[in-house]
């Protein structure tokens, strides 16, 4: 099959008109366009996906690298007594949350817990 058009063939089909061409280009330009913005779009999802990606990462390595420190404090912490404890305004309930961001201890000697100061 010869993928050529003849003259023969080609006077059977119908006449251009006159402004398809700058119809082409036009179809051609918003073509162009949806392929830039489509472009746009991908390197922007990517961008944000390799920002959150090394966002995770530093987090993942102040975690670790926190994470002594951290633990060197827990420690400390629990092996204190009750009363010195309540000398610094926290309870051993308060070990476990003393790492959250919005934990702040009492201050000192606060009798919240029903404890009556002892008259002197």
């Amino acid at each position: 099959m010869d993928p050529r058009i003849t003259k023969d063939e080609a006077a059977l089909l119908p006449p251009i008109p006159a402004d398809a061409a700058r119809r082409q280009a036009e179809i051609e330009a918003i073509r162009l366009a949806a392929i830039a913005a489509r472009n746009a779009a991908i390197a922007e999802g990517l961008r944000r996906a390799l920002r959150g990606i090394a966002r995770g990462i530093r987090v993942a390595v102040e975690a670790v690298r926190a994470f002594p420190e951290r633990l060197a404090t827990y420690q400390a912490l629990s092996q204190l007594s009750d009363r010195e404890l309540r000398d610094i305004g926290m309870t051993r309930f308060d070990i476990s949350r003393v790492f959250d961001p919005d934990f702040t201890p009492r201050p000192a000697n606060d009798d919240r817990q029903g404890h009556t100061p002892r008259a002197a």
